[in-house]
């Protein structure tokens, strides 16, 4: 039996956990069990620099208690992707992030993608990590649907019109090739937003990072790969 653990980088919320596990445990294979948790400390949500500092000690605590548990990978299960270099230091296991896997992925899928997001303020961030990883030059568009994450529970519908609305508008005016979600608190919408846009004539792949990163750890676990201790070395032994 291969473990992951999906870590919601965020104190518990039991109905983003339910959605988050339901669609886990559709996309993940046979034989592979997929663990939900949240953070004991830190943030109700993710949506600014002050938030990703604030969750990221409980994040290093949760990564390392996944894989002392036993677990094959870690995925944290934000689209800011806090914490991520860190964990990859002190975690022998992958440790992988929402925006790296989804927007690698989407760059695979067409010349130019755009990711739809919450909220105006967490836009800096997803710049910055996409220059990191080399892909700003691939992004048509950032754009967002004004729902704070804590929100994305409360009217279904608004935020799937909303998402349309945008996604068009990435595709129509900013030359979207490929749309990615581009919050993890939208788990289980690329599907309907892909089935809508389609219906549309806007015949473009849509990314849902939770179904992305499961997928990627799939393929890591059977290719026996992990991250280079080169990029990620152990921390040194002293006093902190």
């Amino acid at each position: 039996m291969t473990k992951l653990v999906m870590l919601l980088p965020i104190l518990k919320f039991e109905e983003l956990e339910r959605r988050t596990a339901q669609e886990c445990e559709s996309i993940a294979r046979e034989g592979v069990q997929v663990q939900v948790v949240s953070l004991e400390e830190g943030p109700a949500s993710i949506e600014c620099e002050y938030d990703v500092v604030a969750a990221e000690p409980g994040i290093l605590r949760a990564v390392k208690d996944a894989e002392k548990s036993g677990a094959d990978a870690c995925m944290i299960s934000c689209f800011g992707d806090p914490g991520i270099d860190a964990a990859r230091e002190v975690a022998g296991i992958p440790i992988i992030g929402a925006a790296e896997t989804s927007m690698h992925l989407a760059s695979m899928l067409g010349q130019r993608f755009s990711i739809i997001t919450v909220l105006p303020q967490v836009k800096p961030r997803m710049w910055n990590r996409a220059r990191i990883y080399g892909l700003a030059c691939k992004i048509a568009s950032i754009r967002d649907i004004q729902m704070p994450v804590l929100e994305l529970d409360k009217n279904w519908k608004k935020i799937e019109q909303r998402l349309f609305e945008e996604s068009k508008t990435a595709i129509e005016r900013d030359g979207a090739q490929v749309i990615t979600l581009g919050c993890t608190g939208m788990v289980g919408m690329a599907a309907s937003l892909q089935r809508d846009l389609w219906e549309a004539s806007y015949r473009v792949p849509v990314i849902d990072p939770v179904h992305a990163m499961i997928k990627y750890a799939e393929g890591l676990i059977d290719m026996k790969l992990s991250y280079s201790r080169i990029t990620y070395p152990l921390p040194p032994a002293k006093k902190r």
